[in-house]
């Protein structure tokens, strides 16, 4: 698979092509690396392992059998970003960049099932009902908080200003939580979203993942600083396969069973 790669939105510009921008032929990539989003996930009897050529950042996701080692498929190659686990042997592979800003299910044989116009840090629910705030390098920020409907459509919600986000986090009720644009955000199962915290000024792109504790707690880290909340009206994390059970406290490769 990475003998050759190619990709529709990949161009270049040289003496070659006349000094003219045209899309790039197919290339055989120097150097090869894990890749730095989610790179590996196990789901059940499943595998989904993603590999990245170092100078476009073009990827692969490869599914493997967790029982055998066999390479059961591979994904098209894609500048891909967030990535989750939706069922045992199922994976989110979510697209951004050179054009594509899409999220693709792919099923326990690695066909792809479903695809969004739009890409997200992703949340599964126990219902298997997906959510989450949109991910896109845009400035003016063009983000809204989505759902992604079983028919392909997405549900839009309210609009997220700034730009870096922590990776949220959903409690029992369907209420996501996330840190964005200085302000500590809550969107409920509604999309109703409300403001937890707000720290002026604050723009710091150092920063952890959203931890929901027991007790209506809450905590995350910006740069070199913890916060903890109390009495934030929040219940206990969702059992949904993601984010995993604890609060993701035992890291990857998370495994549904």
């Amino acid at each position: 698979m990475f003998d050759q790669l190619s990709y529709p939105g990949c161009a270049e510009i040289s003496a070659e092509t006349g000094w003219e921008v045209r899309p790039s032929k197919p290339w055989a990539p120097q150097t090869v690396a894990a890749h730095p989003w989610e790179p590996l996930l196990v789901a059940g009897h499943c595998i989904a392992a993603t590999f990245a050529d170092g100078r476009s950042g073009i990827a692969v996701t490869f599914f493997l059998d967790t029982v055998t080692g066999r390479l059961v498929a591979a994904s098209r190659p894609g500048l891909c970003h967030h990535k989750a686990i939706v069922g045992a042997g199922e994976f989110l592979v979510g697209s951004q960049g050179y054009g594509a800003f899409s999220t693709a299910h792919y099923d326990s044989s690695g066909a792809v099932v479903r695809e969004w116009p739009t890409h997200a840090m992703l949340l599964i629910d126990r219902h298997c009902a997906i959510s989450g705030p949109e991910s896109e390098n845009s400035t003016p920020s063009r983000s809204r908080f989505v759902g992604l409907e079983p028919d392909g459509t997405v549900r839009r919600g309210p609009a997220l200003s700034g730009y870096y986000t922590t990776y949220p986090a959903l409690d029992r009720e369907g209420t996501a939580v996330f840190w964005r644009d200085g302000r500590l955000l809550a969107v409920d199962a509604d999309f109703q979203m409300r403001e937890l915290f707000a720290l002026e000024g604050e723009k710091r792109a150092v920063m952890s993942k959203i931890m929901l504790l027991g007790q209506g707690q809450l905590a995350f880290a910006l740069h070199d600083k913890l916060f903890i909340l109390r009495s934030t009206g929040l219940g206990p994390l969702d059992s949904g396969v993601w984010p995993c059970a604890d609060g993701g406290l035992h890291g990857n490769p998370v495994t549904h069973q």
